[in-house]
């Protein structure tokens, strides 16, 4: 068992290691060995290979559909009716695979980089890289604890190596896990170079440090293990980070549209990425590789906010109703084919009345909703899989009130999502199928632009695209939430402008209407509040795999739940039902897994999370 355990370690820095790489042939070799141990770490070899191996852990969560219901579900921002009943209801239950998979990767990353942090010191390697190795190694080690700490609360911490099986262990608590998590980043954030280090761009530097541990200490300022002055300490690293993002070779995006354009996952906006590339046995994202060893870690993000596009048909005769759902009386003429540019409709997640008609509410000035949401499908009908967006394919006859119109393929829009209600009399002026607000369901909703992925070579793949863990603008909200805790309102307002007025930018604008909308965006002092705040971070990050953190850090989710999803005088889709929710305050924690309480024998009985939640 003991030398099962040690080549389970190596051997997953080895091989899973090798696909961090992006846009270069380089790759980490596997070497094969009859007996590895504690020793490889000490090596220039295995230093490199333990820590490349822990980004690659990565990939079992940011992009996998059972990770992105633990981080997006059950929250104001997002509801979902095809899979993940059990996190928007909070049905759920101590052995949950997306939860076990959370603990027991985070567990072989954290042990791993314990190896690397306890031999890695005396590998003959050159002293700076050495020293950014170890970097990344605590900063990684802190990155895995943080998310262990967020979800679970108390946890066992371990900071050294072990090799020996044991059916013992205790829950530290999160006072602890939480020194170690600080130590670690502080560490790294003086260790780490300034630009990601080795050769590729998917690695851990000082801004992705910075960042991190500004978030730790804002997170332990909310918790029950609270520090004097952790809230200041917040604001003071985010703050020197955005201060000094120049030197870190960082800044905002001028549009917000940028900062998830295809090709530009390493922008100058972006701190810490998750990477990935094209390379058919690197990539771990190839078409229908569920299956493989490692199917689970492919990056599905740019299926789950998709609508079925597929089912739309043309506005009945009359144009009193559009065909939203099949079957439209007059017109039962399909306008869209599934197609890689608008992506897969695997119908995991649509946005709630409060995304829309709160977040996303003010359109005018802020232009955010048009640059998250897709509303607009463009004609692609008739035509085969094979014969997507050939300009050589037919029209497609539409008929309404006794009028004929041609829609063109790749030309005319076929379905438009206006965001308001329309007349008649524009549906009729209209040659493809409008749908209003009103007509919203949980099959035909505006779409999420920023995981999409039109680099695929069929329209069922997954993305290769990075995935953007960290970005400055967050840094600058973690911040000015930070300095609202601790008093600091001036402060926090001008942290937040900042982002407003990054929002208002239009490529279509003169400077004067620029500036016109930048000064209608700001806030005043009056105007702060949590609330505010917790808006503020759905317009910007929504869908980015932190809303149910969020809610859980700021004390936020049961109240927002209730007063968004739970409360009946909120609109919902009209042909979408309430949902029963058991939601209890204990859910603020998730479950230990099962199979972790199942296998302590020894000693004390593995404490589950209490309250009655599990």
């Amino acid at each position: 068992m003991k030398n099962k355990v040690r080549y389970y370690l190596i051997i997953t820095a080895l091989l899973t290691g090798v696909s961090i790489i992006s846009g270069c042939k380089k790759l980490l070799e596997p070497e094969y060995r009859s007996s590895l141990g504690p020793e490889y770490f000490s090596t220039p070899a295995g230093l490199e290979a333990g820590v490349a191996g822990c980004y690659a852990i990565c990939r079992f969560f940011w992009g996998s559909e059972g990770f992105s219901y633990t981080q997006n579900a059950g929250t104001d921002e997002m509801d979902g009716r095809q899979n993940g009943a059990e996190y928007f209801q909070y049905n759920i239950i101590s052995g949950d695979g997306s939860l076990t998979g959370i603990w027991n990767n985070s567990y072989v990353a954290i042990n791993n980089l314990n190896g690397v942090l306890e031999f890695g010191p005396s590998a003959d390697i050159e002293a700076g890289r050495k020293k950014a190795l170890l970097g990344e190694a605590k900063f990684m080690r802190a990155f895995f604890y943080f998310q262990l700490v967020q979800s679970f609360g108390d946890i066992p911490l371990s900071l050294k190596f072990n090799t020996t099986p044991s059916t013992a262990a205790v829950r530290n608590p999160i006072s602890e896990v939480y020194d170690a998590i600080v130590k670690d980043l502080t560490e790294a954030a003086e260790d780490l170079p300034v630009v990601s280090s080795g050769n590729s761009k998917g690695r851990a530097n000082k801004a992705a440090a910075k960042h991190l541990l500004g978030k730790a200490y804002l997170a332990r300022g909310w918790s029950a293990a609270a520090k004097p002055g952790d809230f200041d300490m917040a604001y003071t690293t985010l703050n020197e980070l955005i201060t000094n993002r120049a030197t870190y070779g960082v800044d905002l995006e001028q549009d917000f549209a940028s900062v998830f354009r295809n090709g530009n996952e390493y922008g100058r906006e972006n701190l810490f990425v998750l990477d990935r590339n094209t390379d058919a046995v690197f990539s771990e994202s190839g078409y229908n590789n569920t299956n493989a060893p490692d199917g689970n870690k492919e990056n599905r993000n740019n299926h789950y906010w998709n609508p079925n596009y597929t089912v739309a048909r043309n506005i009945n005769s009359d144009g009193t109703a559009s065909g939203s759902l099949p079957g439209s009386v007059a017109n039962n003429v399909q306008l869209c084919n599934r197609n890689t540019n608008d992506g897969r409709p695997f119908l995991r997640y649509f946005p709630t009345s409060y995304t829309l008609n709160t977040a996303f509410g003010e359109r005018t000035n802020d232009s955010r909703y048009s640059k998250t949401f897709k509303t607009v499908w463009i004609c692609n009908s008739p035509s085969t899989a094979s014969s997507f967006f050939q300009s050589t394919l037919p029209a497609l006859s539409s008929t309404r009130n006794g009028v004929t119109s041609q829609l063109v393929p790749n030309v005319d829009t076929a379905i438009w999502m206006p965001g308001r209600e329309v007349t008649i009399a524009e549906r009729q002026a209209f040659k493809g199928c409008i749908i209003a607000p009103s007509q919203y369901t949980d099959v035909m909703f505006p779409a999420l632009v920023k995981h999409l992925d039109s680099t695929r070579l069929h329209f069922n793949d997954p993305s290769d695209r990075p995935y953007i863990l960290f970005r400055l603008s967050d840094s600058y909200l973690l911040g000015a939430e930070a300095a609202f805790k601790a008093g600091k309102i001036p402060e926090a307002v001008n942290l937040i402008n900042t982002v407003r007025r990054r929002a208002a930018y239009r490529s279509s604008y003169t400077p004067a209407q620029l500036a016109s909308a930048q000064a209608a965006m700001d806030i005043t002092p009056g105007q702060l509040t949590l609330d505010f705040i917790l808006e503020e971070r759905t317009r910007e990050l929504y869908a980015e795999y932190c809303r149910f953190q969020d809610l859980v850090r700021t004390q936020s989710l049961i109240s927002r739940v209730t007063q968004y999803i739970i409360n009946p005088a909120v609109p919902s889709y009209p042909t979408v039902p309430k949902r029963t929710i058991n939601i209890k305050a204990c859910h603020v924690l998730r479950p230990i897994p099962q199979s972790q309480i199942d296998r302590v024998t020894t000693g004390p009985a593995f404490p589950q999370n209490g309250g009655g939640c599990y």
